[in-house]
């Protein structure tokens, strides 16, 4: 009987001890096997999402500047017709930091050669999508050395090198943390606002490109979407916005 006494009194006193821990460390005796998650973590949806708003908004931001430095002239760089946003620059943030982060941990020679090559890469095709959806290109290379069809040139595909090298190796390990320390409930909802934000940027610029490209066809638009972008988006307001904008086709 007294060694069944001591027993419960053992039991008793070890009870209590855990009841006191939990009380003060409640977080070490959460569920080991739920570990916390993190916003955006790897390369899933969001991370890319996200790249491309924050290389949208710089790239937009480092044409101003450029074309300010260089041509002495302030001009919209944007690609949509609401805010400044260079869809080249974001789309060219996600293909480029998907492709080389891969190779993170080669020599800054092998990232700054694989960076020429498939931002000219990128440049191009985008030049060609632009061309045949709504018959114009946003930029002529034409008059500058070592282009090919007007394009892309040397020079600039050594800028995307650069600007490659630079992203992968500082820019993005730092941009990838702070895209993590977002809480998952106020990451996720400022996500979907920013698709929402852009769906509707993209569609009406799509609408005014393309309508600019049938106005001429002496063709009455017959949505409200396209009388709309016909209202509110002339030939003369995109030419403003896009100052470097070319017609290929009548």
């Amino acid at each position: 009987m007294k060694e069944s006494m001591n027993e419960m009194l053992h039991r008793f006193l070890t009870k209590k001890n855990e009841l006191e821990k939990k009380a003060e460390y409640p977080r070490l005796y959460q569920s080991r096997t739920k570990e916390k998650k993190i916003f955006a973590e790897g390369f899933g949806f969001y991370k890319l999402f996200w790249i491309f708003v924050i290389g949208s908004i710089i790239g937009a931001i480092v044409e101003i500047i450029f074309c300010g430095l260089v041509y002495d002239v302030i001009m919209s760089r944007s690609s949509l017709v609401f805010g400044q946003f260079s869809v080249v620059w974001g789309l060219g943030g996600v293909f480029l930091t998907y492709t080389l982060h891969w190779f993170i941990d080669k020599s800054d020679r092998f990232i700054l050669v694989a960076g020429t090559i498939l931002g000219g890469l990128f440049e191009y095709m985008c030049s060609v999508f632009t061309e045949k959806v709504f018959g114009c290109v946003f930029w002529d290379y034409s008059n500058i050395p070592f282009n090919i069809n007007g394009r892309v040139n040397l020079l600039y595909c050594f800028f995307w090198g650069i600007a490659s090298l630079i992203w992968i190796k500082i820019c993005y390990p730092w941009m990838s943390h702070l895209i993590e320390k977002l809480p998952m409930i106020y990451g996720r909802i400022l996500t979907w606002l920013f698709i929402l934000f852009f769906f509707f940027n993209i569609s009406i610029t799509f609408a005014a490109l393309y309508q600019m490209k049938t106005r001429n066809d002496d063709v009455e638009p017959k949505t409200w979407a396209g009388r709309y972008v016909e209202t509110h988006f002339s030939d003369e307001w995109l030419n403003e916005r896009y100052l470097n904008l070319i017609q290929t086709e009548e």
